[in-house]
């Protein structure tokens, strides 16, 4: 009864969730130099992290947090002159990852693709993961211990579709120093950055129908609309350290199918949605070798229509990378040459 309760409060609402220079450096007037750009260097970046969807149902009195038995990831990243291309894993033999006896076995796995212009910023990426578990089950069963089982939702499924457009204002400012490492910023500089996030995601209890049990799925459509400022603050060339805040708010759209046994339930909704997020990153950047830490705190709220259920995704993630740039191939040099850019 537990598990039928959480799943539907947690189901029946949408969740939370151009020049072309080599190797060149920009001189943007007055004769101060911002940017080096490495056009004509490939550079590949592997980080650790901890980005994993969780998320909190409040329901009063009662409140449910759900996550998935994934507490770290991996990501392998191809930088090159405006494009990134990402994988993302979450392997067994990493800590936390493999506690699939108590909190059940997850599955995590993601791709994205970047494009950063002078000016414009795109990004659009996929995520999926298999299988939940109630990380507050403490609160749900008597005399429950640390060694005990979790409750397991192992049938709960969720995808993501997510895109982001911003355009940054102050051209001094390196965005891709930050993200993609294909520039080092050479002064301090910082710049107002609005953008519009959007995301399609599927969460769906794939549950077996047995004649006794229920079960749903939500489909939902969110976008935000953005304000942020960055600031990246430059120790000798070679040491950096960033910081950002940004504030926005938007509209998430749902539509709810409840399975039951002899017939299928449609539901629609609308709510509106608050977000916030701050950043901190520091690190160390030369021509070759890069490396750093990034800090994420982001922070979701939504009430759940006309009921008394908020939905709150708290997430709090950390990143360390190490990357090397090698020199690029001559056919991928000679073809981003004769593709036009943005400005």
């Amino acid at each position: 009864m537990i598990k039928l309760y959480i799943q539907l409060i947690f189901l029946s609402s949408p969740i939370l969730m151009f020049s072309q220079e080599k190797d060149s450096i920009e001189n943007r007037g007055a004769d101060h130099l911002f940017i080096e750009k490495f056009d004509d260097l490939l550079a590949f970046k592997l980080d650790l992290n901890n980005n994993i969807e969780t998320f909190e149902v409040n329901s009063d009195p009662n409140t449910f947090i759900l996550s998935p038995n994934t507490e770290l990831n991996t990501r392998l990243t191809v930088n090159y002159r405006f494009i990134t291309f990402s994988l993302g894993y979450s392997p067994d033999f990493l800590p936390g990852n493999n506690d699939d006896s108590r909190k059940g076995s997850s599955k995590f796995s993601s791709l994205g693709v970047n494009f950063q212009f002078n000016k414009w910023i795109q990004t659009l990426s996929y995520s999926k993961i298999n299988g939940f578990y109630l990380k507050n089950t403490s609160d749900y069963i008597p005399d429950w211990t640390s060694s005990d089982d979790y409750i397991q939702f192992p049938e709960l499924e969720y995808k993501s579709f997510f895109g982001l457009t911003g355009y940054k204002f102050n051209p001094n400012f390196s965005l891709k120093s930050l993200s993609s490492q294909t520039e080092r910023q050479l002064k301090s500089a910082g710049s107002f950055i609005p953008s519009l996030w959007y995301r399609y995601y599927i969460i769906d209890n794939r549950v077996e129908l047995t004649g006794e049990n229920s079960s749903q799925k939500s489909n939902n459509f969110e976008a935000v609309l953005q304000l942020g400022y960055y600031y990246t603050y430059v120790i000798n060339k070679k040491f950096y350290s960033s910081a950002g805040v940004s504030f926005g708010g938007g509209l998430v759209h749902t539509k709810l199918l409840t399975r039951l046994p002899e017939e299928e339930l449609h539901t629609k909704s609308n709510n509106a949605i608050l977000r916030s997020e701050g950043q901190f990153a520091m690190g160390y950047n030369t021509k070759r070798f890069f490396a750093g830490v990034q800090l994420i705190g982001r922070w979701e709220e939504f009430s759940q229509g006309s009921s008394t259920s908020t939905i709150v995704n708290n997430n709090f993630s950390y990143q360390i990378f190490i990357g090397y740039r090698f020199n690029a191939p001559r056919f991928l040099s000679r073809t981003m040459d004769k593709v036009p850019l943005m400005n």
